[in-house]
């Protein structure tokens, strides 16, 4: 039997320089024809370490008042500067992307969307002076290990999640190597959370963060300088808990495929892994570490548990609850695991039975007539007034008898 893969909860859905991602794709929509406006932007891009011009780094201009779009981008020359023009009198958001080894920013050092200084373009006029100094990237290694056999795991994905973004799921992930070794570039001087997921790699193992912790908010956080190269970010993972289940539809008597299925930490109520249930209605989760939990149930696959009460239903009607039919996360009962334990039967049931007849049977105790029926060669007669089975007489022939002459003349002449 096959079950969902399962991903870690908590808002830290891995996402590799999301911002970058979305800014190539909007600059693939700038159009392509040709722009009566005459307005530009011009600087330089330098590297903040050396002063050296930046080749190559990719600049691109959006409306500052709206997401939707880029307006024009450009590429700077080989010593560092760049222009981009036919713009239309309007406020801009301007950024510059380096590549892997410089940080991604927003004119004059922002690192956010929201925090971007807008850029002003008059009329048939030139915004110039529109420059940015990179910061290098940091880096993060280390290698991953399992505590039973002291033996590098590879297939582990390891994700360095900021601190000092507004988007916490912000962050970049790498996987380790066939001997547990990784490495993780392109990282923002700041401050990080470190998590060691083991989903995908195959072995029964629990998720930590950096330095043996096994929860998001207990997590040591790790301070990186600009172009620092940090090594010896190690983590040795448990084997894994696990808790597996089923979901059915009890009005249909069918099990129910897609259902998500979380863990929540009983202490801080928080969202730990997550899956999804088989076509068969069975689910698994074996990535957690020791400790207690709360298990919810959504229908609707991209539902979030709510924090007090069940709210929100599928298209069968049917309201997120927790196990053992609770509907609100006070009320959720705690499951207890130990390393490597497993907590089978957390299953959900959904919907109302469907009606089955009820057949009324005669009262036991009252004995139940049946038609007597007599057997062969006896026939029901009343005797002492009541029907019985007796026995049919045959009809007997008289016997004969041998007469004197005199009496049968005397018989026949009567």
């Amino acid at each position: 039997m096959s079950f969902q893969p399962e991903f870690s909860g908590g808002g830290r859905v891995r996402m590799v320089m999301l911002a970058l991602t979305v800014s190539l794709c909007l600059a693939a929509l700038a159009p392509a024809y040709a722009s009566a406006a005459t307005g530009s932007i011009t600087g330089t891009v330098t590297d903040a370490s050396s002063g050296e011009p930046v080749e190559g780094a990719e600049v691109c201009a959006g409306p500052f008042d709206s997401e939707e779009g880029v307006e024009a981008c450009a590429h700077t020359e080989t010593d560092g500067t760049y222009f981009i023009g036919g713009l239309d009198p309007a406020n801009y958001r301007v950024w510059f992307w380096g590549g892997s080894q410089y940080v991604f920013e927003y004119f004059d050092g922002k690192r956010s969307w929201e925090d971007a200084d807008p850029v002003e373009v008059p009329s048939g006029g030139k915004a110039a002076g529109i420059d940015a100094d990179l910061d290098r990237t940091a880096a993060i290694n280390g290698t991953v290990r399992a505590s039973e056999d002291g033996l590098g795991v590879g297939a582990i994905d390891v994700c360095a999640y900021p601190l000092d973004l507004a988007e916490e799921n912000f962050g970049r992930c790498g996987e380790t190597a066939a001997d547990g070794t990784y490495s993780i570039g392109g990282l923002s001087p700041g401050n990080y959370k470190v998590e060691f997921w083991p989903g995908f790699s195959g072995r029964k193992l629990a998720y930590q963060f950096w330095n043996h912790q096994s929860r998001y908010p207990q997590a040591d956080i790790l301070t990186l300088s600009e172009g620092e190269w940090l090594e010896g970010i190690d983590a040795e993972l448990e084997p894994g808990a696990t808790i597996t289940g089923t979901v059915v539809n009890l009005a249909k008597g069918t099990p129910m495929d897609g259902v998500r299925v979380c863990t929540i930490d009983a202490p801080s109520n928080t969202l730990t892994v997550c899956t999804w249930t088989n076509e068969v209605g069975g689910y698994r989760i074996s990535t957690l570490p020791a400790g207690s939990y709360k298990v919810v149930f959504s229908p609707e696959m991209w539902e979030f548990f709510p924090e007090s009460a069940a709210t929100g239903e599928d298209d069968d009607g049917f309201p997120t609850r927790f196990w053992d039919n609770q509907t609100t996360i006070a009320a959720a009962n705690v499951i207890s695991l130990g390393t490597g334990s497993t907590a089978e039967g957390i299953d959900a049931n959904f919907g109302t039975p469907a009606v089955t007849p009820i057949l009324t049977l005669p009262n036991p105790q009252a004995p139940i007539r049946r038609k007597h029926k007599c057997r062969r060669g006896f026939k029901k007669k009343l005797v002492k007034g009541k029907r019985r089975c007796v026995k049919v007489r045959k009809h007997r022939r008289p016997r004969h008898r041998h007469h004197s002459g005199t009496t049968a003349q005397r018989f026949f002449a009567r």
